[in-house]
């Protein structure tokens, strides 16, 4: 004994005891294994580039337009480019967000029938 307390070794449980918690044990490092597994396998999609994917990344991923701009004419354009490329999507968009519209788009609500010119 190290510190003046002892465990029982596992003889000392009565054999129903045992293999209750060996099964138990096993119930759970069973669980928790497949559940990596499972998010390892298919709970992160991998990203899928498209056709144009460098073109698409430098005019709508990174380019002030699509990013920051809030004016309408960057909106409609950043739009109509998705449009032309309906199967691209930027990498670092969340996975829900599979359109340009989709998105957290810097003018949205802001253009058309909005303010002092909606009267």
């Amino acid at each position: 004994s190290r510190s003046g307390t002892s465990l029982a070794p596992l003889s000392a449980f009565p054999r129903s005891e045992h293999f209750r918690f060996t099964m138990k044990a096993s119930s759970i490092m069973l669980l928790a294994v497949l559940a990596v597994a499972t998010f390892l396998q298919g709970g992160v999609a991998a990203f899928e580039k498209c056709e144009a994917q460098t073109s698409f990344d430098i005019v709508m991923c990174k380019s002030h337009m699509c990013t920051e701009c809030v004016l309408e004419w960057c909106m409609t354009t950043c739009q109509a480019l998705q449009e032309d490329h309906a199967d691209c999507r930027c990498e670092s968009w969340p996975e829900a967000q599979k359109t340009y519209s989709d998105g957290d788009i810097k003018g949205k609500g802001k253009v058309g029938d909005a303010g002092d010119f909606s009267k």
